[in-house]
Formats: structure tokens, C-alpha cells, sequence
């Protein structure tokens, strides 16, 4: 008490001071000591929080542990460092879903890093090492199938077109029936002598009325069967997807008449009988990939009959832009086609027409020279279609150097860059032809065709010289 009396600042306050009824202000004002005029002070400000003095005091510590760090475990500091950068690189890339917009360069990103100079046989096609199946990265998000093995497509009028296929190959080489004749014997035609040991004159027609012989002699046979030598012969057989069958002016094996045009200009090239310089064959079917091509192969569609000099093998486009493969995928499938051309007809020659070119542009750029429009191109890109590289041209770039440089290690394979024909360099880039090549900036028109056809003319008869 004494002290109390000496020391007004610390009041004393006892129980029945603070009835029930009293405000929290009320409390507060009776516990909080007075001042020597009797005036309660002000209450100490709270510190508030600055997020710029807290970031500029986080900054400062970081900055003390790598100042100290580097000065007393430099080496230590260093692995660390590379440690964490390694692994964010490993988070940004891993993702299976990657989306082409994240890809970067979409170049650099083409590019296919597995060896082929080594591959001579499908069994050095290795499957396994394949990087990714999808070209937007993973091995989930497309309709990809494995590049080495025969595939058909479930369509009836898929198969309708192959078997039209069939035929004419059959009617190529010059067994439009598919086989001899069936047998109908008619007895009474019969030669008298024909049981006569020492009869020269007898051969299988005494068995067949006159009208049936003159099928036969119709057909190219003699009266014992042999196939009588007519001098027509294959030149080449044009081996691919819609490229290919607009070629026999049909599309998915049914007549198109806007395709009457296009047969035209290749029949005026590749069928002697209509002036053309060489005798050609065109299967096609719109839409197939290099497994539904390898399919066609070993159904029927190169027998044992057809022998032309040079099998022209255009595919690869539908395996991009349908399925959705990754590069490295069509490379394999591509090969794989001309292996099992190989293995069937090792005496003929196999031209790999590169893939053609594409573009969804208004004005067919296909890639800028200077790398900050490229990028401007990459963004638009994005931002119109949802994912980048919509044109493919990076890919497509990618597969056809690849394909030329594994036939520059191979014999009896050619390769034949359609670039040539359908790309034109300006002086801020790369374009389609400016014209009327390419209406849809994929596939060629009437003109675009006829240049096209000079070109594998002119490359064909460079090769049909040397053998």
C-alpha cells in the first residue's frame, strides 16, 4: 500500500471493481494505467508489414548465405547449383502431354537423333529406341500404330480400293483374268488324234471350241499357253496415299471427275499408248499411312508378275498429319516399305519421293529467315490453332533429310527432293510456289501435278539409261 500511495501510476483494482455488466472498454480503461494528470496514454502502435522491406530482408539473407556459401563451400555451392538446375530441367520436359506451344524450336525439336546408316533389314528397325510416338511428345495422345507391321483399315471402302488396285496391277502385267482360263472341255471339238503318241499338233486348245481359243489369243497366249511377248512392259509403279490415287483419277478407289484432269496430264507422261515417254502404274489410296501401304504390299498389290524397273514410293504425309506420328516413327515406317519392296523385287530400283510440303498460311510461308519473325510465327501459330507448327514443315523437314541421308548409304535406292518443284525461296523465307501449285497448300493441282511429273520423268530417265 505504502508503495501504492508513493506510486500513482499502478492503480490498484480488486475484484468488485469489475461487475459482469462491465464493457471490454470499460475493463481495459480500469486496468490501464493513468498518467500523472489522470489521462489514460495512447496505446503503442502495432508494426505493420511492408512486403517490399520483407522482400528486400529475404533478398539480403539470400544473398549472405551465397556470399557465404561461395566463400567457405565453393565446392559444395557449385554442385548444388548444377544439382537443381538439372532437376527443374528434368520437371519442364518430362511431361508426356507437352504441348507444341511449349516445344521451343520447333526445329530443333524435329530433329531425329537415332543412327540409320546400319539399318539393312526390318530387323535393325528397332521399335524400342523409338524417343516418343506422338509428335506432340509421349506415347499416349495419337492414333500412331508400330511403323513395322502390316496394318489395314477398317473400311469397306477401304478394301473395295485395293482390290480395284489388284486388278489393274493384274491387267499390267498381262493376266487380266487373274489366272488361265478355266477348262471346258467339249467333246466333241475334239482332235480324233489327240490320243496319237506322234501327234506335234497337240496341245491343250484341242480341248477348247473356237470361241474360247480366240479369248485366249485375245488375252496374250498361244495356243499352249505360253504368254505370247508383246514388248509392253512396266516402267515404273507409283507406290503411295491420295498423291498417288489422284494419279488414277479416283478417289478412295471411286471416279472423281475433278481428278479427270490429273489423270490426263499423267497418262500424257507415264502411258505410251497416249504419247507418254514411259509406262507407268499408279495405287494409290487417299488417306493411308506406311503401314496401310505395307499391307497393300504383301496382299497382292506387287506379285510375282509385276516387274517394272522402278517402284516411286510417296508416303509419309498421312502418318504426320492423320495419326499424328512422331518423326522418328515415320522415318521407320517409310523404311520399313522400301525393305519389304527390297525383299520382293531385289532387282528393281526404289525411288523415296520425299514428303511434299505443307502449309496452313494464306500466303504458304513455311519458315522465316530471321529467328524473332520465325518466333512471331511460332505465337500466331499458337494463338489460331490452339498448338504450334500446325504447317509441319519442321517434321517434314526433318524425316526427308534423314531419308536422304540414309539412301546416300544404300544401293539400288534413290531418293527425290519434290521441294525442288513445290518450294521457292524469297528473301525473308521459305514459301510454297506463289500460284496455282498448291490450292489448298497441301495437295498439287492439275499444274502442280504436270511440273511435279516432268521432274520424276526427268530423274526417271537418268536411272532407266544406267540400267
Amino acid at each position: 500500500r505504502k508503495m501504492a500511495s508513493e506510486n500513482n501510476d499502478k492503480p490498484s483494482v480488486s475484484k468488485e471493481d469489475i461487475s459482469k455488466d462491465d464493457s471490454l472498454e470499460d475493463m481495459e480503461s480500469l486496468l490501464a494505467p493513468p498518467s500523472k494528470n489522470g489521462v489514460h496514454p495512447p496505446t503503442k502502435p502495432q508494426p505493420v508489414w511492408n512486403p517490399v522491406h520483407a522482400a528486400s530482408s529475404l533478398m539480403g539473407l539470400i544473398c549472405a548465405r551465397i556470399v557465404y556459401h561461395w566463400t567457405y563451400q565453393r565446392a559444395e555451392f557449385i554442385l548444388g547449383f548444377i544439382l537443381m538446375c538439372s532437376l527443374l530441367f528434368m520437371v519442364i520436359h518430362s511431361s508426356n502431354g507437352e504441348a507444341f506451344g511449349e516445344r521451343g524450336d520447333p526445329f530443333l525439336h524435329s530433329k531425329i537423333d537415332m543412327g540409320l546408316f546400319n539399318i539393312h533389314s526390318k530387323y535393325d528397325l528397332h521399335v524400342g529406341d523409338v524417343d516418343h510416338w506422338c509428335l506432340d511428345g509421349g506415347d499416349d495422345g495419337c492414333q500412331c500404330e508400330d511403323p513395322t507391321i502390316p496394318s489395314f483399315r477398317l473400311w469397306k471402302g477401304w478394301m473395295a480400293a485395293h482390290k480395284k488396285n489388284v486388278e489393274s496391277v493384274k491387267t499390267a502385267a498381262g493376266l487380266a483374268a487373274g489366272a488361265k482360263p478355266q477348262l471346258s472341255p467339249n467333246i466333241e471339238d475334239w482332235d480324233d488324234d489327240w490320243e496319237d503318241e506322234n501327234d506335234d499338233d497337240f496341245g491343250w486348245t484341242e480341248m477348247l471350241d473356237d470361241d474360247e481359243l480366240k479369248t485366249i489369243e485375245e488375252n496374250g497366249y498361244d495356243e499352249y499357253g505360253n504368254l505370247i511377248d508383246s514388248g509392253f512392259s512396266i516402267d515404273v509403279v507409283f507406290l503411295g496415299d491420295s498423291f498417288t490415287e489422284q494419279r488414277q483419277g479416283t478417289a478412295s478407289g471411286k471416279i472423281e471427275k475433278s481428278f479427270a484432269e490429273i489423270q490426263t496430264a499423267f497418262d500424257k507422261m507415264f502411258t505410251k499408248d497416249k504419247g507418254g515417254l514411259f509406262e507407268g502404274l499408279a495405287l494409290g489410296i487417299a488417306g493411308d499411312t506406311s503401314p496401310n501401304l505395307l499391307w497393300r504390299i504383301v496382299k497382292g498389290e506387287i506379285p510375282l508378275d509385276l516387274d517394272p524397273k522402278v517402284f516411286w514410293v510417296t508416303i509419309g504425309t498421312n502418318d504426320l498429319l492423320r495419326t499424328q506420328c512422331s518423326e522418328e516413327v515415320v522415318l521407320l515406317g517409310i523404311l520399313r516399305v522400301v525393305e519389304e519392296i527390297q525383299n520382293l523385287k531385289p532387282s528393281a530400283t526404289i525411288v523415296i519421293n520425299s514428303i511434299l510440303p505443307m502449309s496452313s498460311h494464306p500466303d504458304g510461308v513455311l519458315e522465316y529467315k530471321a529467328k524473332k519473325k520465325q518466333a512471331k510465327l511460332n505465337k500466331q501459330n499458337v494463338k489460331k490453332n490452339g498448338k504450334a507448327y500446325f504447317d509441319l514443315w519442321p517434321s517434314i523437314k526433318s524425316v526427308n533429310e534423314e531419308l536422304e541421308k540414309f539412301v546416300s548409304e544404300q544401293s539400288g535406292i534413290k531418293y527425290f527432293d519434290a521441294s525442288k518443284v513445290f518450294v521457292e525461296e524469297r528473301s525473308d523465307g521459305f514459301y510454297l510456289v506463289d500460284g496455282t501449285m498448291m490450292p489448298d497448300n497441301i495437295h498439287p493441282s492439275k499444274k502442280g501435278y504436270k511440273e511435279w511429273n516432268k521432274a520424276i520423268a526427268k530423274k526417271l530417265g537418268t536411272i532407266i539409261d544406267k540400267q
